[in-house]
Order: C-alpha cells, then structure tokens, then sequence
C-alpha cells in the first residue's frame, strides 16, 4: 500500500475542484446522459425470492460508463445488503464520495482500478487493484476509483446497507460557499466558475498539468 501525504490528498482535491473530474463542461454532459439513462424494463417473474437479476436494474450511462444497483424495494429480501456494477470506461473517474450510512467492498472483475481513501483522521493511502482483487472502504471514509488501465474495468459494489446513501463532491461543492472552499484549498475563488451546479458521479480524469 503507499501512503500518500495530507499536502499531497489538498492538491489532489484543488486539481479535481480546479477543472478535472468536476469541469462544469463534464458535468452537464454527465448529467444530461444520465438523465436519459434507459427507462428500467419490467423485471421477469422470479424463481425465486432469494434471487435478483443484476441486468434488469435501472442502468445510468455517463458516456462510456454506466452504473447497476439495486436496493431495497428491488429486492426486498436483501433487506441488509444492496449491491452496484460500474462499468469504467480507460481515463474516467468515480467522483469523490463517501457513504454516510455503509461500508463498501469493491471486487475488479476485469481491468485495473487505483483507489485513494482517507481515513477518519485524514490520514490518505492510494493503491491499484487488478483483477479478483479486493478493497474495503469503512463508513463514512472518503474514497474514489480510477480506471489507471487501457481497458475498461468491470466492478462489483457491496453496501452492508439496503439503502445506502452517498454524499458526492460535486453535489457538496455546488451546494457550498466557493468562498469556503477557496479559502480551505488555498485557491483563487475565480477558480470556481467552472465548477458543477450538479451531480458528476462520473467523469474524466485531468491529465492536464
């Protein structure tokens, strides 16, 4: 695992407030393709009440990638677990988040992923993930996923919550003072006219110095 400094976690976030995964540009495009993510389909009868078919969960497309997810009133009987597949298209990001109310299991079924957490004292690790591996991510812990490969990644998501909420940066970002985050990350407020007025979820990663 590599630890990486609490200098380094600020710029990381000034480079993503900046201009990178949350550009107002992407955001809108994001946003605008996940608002015509496919309508859900009538799930087919089950054989069974233990059982879910992931491919009949309401699909959200973000460009190339997409998100599954299933919570409680899909399927009542996993009234303590809820589960996610993200598709990550080569170059994009799930966006800064946490998760007020559950732990999170990641497991790659294909393609490599880094992932940068931040524990309950601020203290950040950074690492990869390849294929079957696994990362945990304890409640409440800041977190986000890059797809560092030059394929997409596949991804599976376990919540020990039937309905797990998240708390994305964008959405902490355009519903704050930029005064106050300006102040907090060292940064012009200018720097924050491009920022989002709503949700990325997923974006591209800035590769722009």
């Amino acid at each position: 695992m590599e630890t990486i400094s609490r200098r380094n976690v600020i710029g990381l976030a000034a480079g993503v407030v900046a201009g990178g995964v949350l550009a107002a540009e992407q955001a809108s495009q994001a946003a605008e393709k996940d608002e015509r993510s496919e309508p859900p389909e009538p799930a087919p009868q089950s054989d069974s009440v233990y059982k879910f078919s992931m491919a009949t969960a309401h699909v959200h497309r973000y460009g190339q990638s997409s998100v599954r997810e299933h919570k409680l009133h899909d399927f009542p009987m996993s009234a303590s677990m809820s589960a996610s597949l993200i598709n990550l298209a080569a170059g994009n990001v799930r966006e800064p988040h946490w998760h007020p109310n559950s732990d999170e299991w990641l497991f790659v079924m294909a393609g490599k992923v880094r992932m940068t957490i931040v524990d309950g004292k601020g203290v950040p690790s950074q690492f990869d993930c390849g294929l079957e591996d696994v990362a945990f991510t304890p409640q409440g812990f800041g977190h986000y996923v890059e797809n560092v490969g030059d394929t997409e990644a596949r991804l599976m998501l376990i919540h020990n919550h039937a309905e797990f909420t998240t708390v994305n940066l964008s959405e902490w970002v355009a519903a704050g003072s930029t005064s106050v985050f300006a102040s907090t990350l060292n940064m012009p407020v200018r720097a924050f006219d491009k920022a989002p007025t709503e949700r990325v979820f997923i974006g591209k990663t800035n590769t722009e110095g």
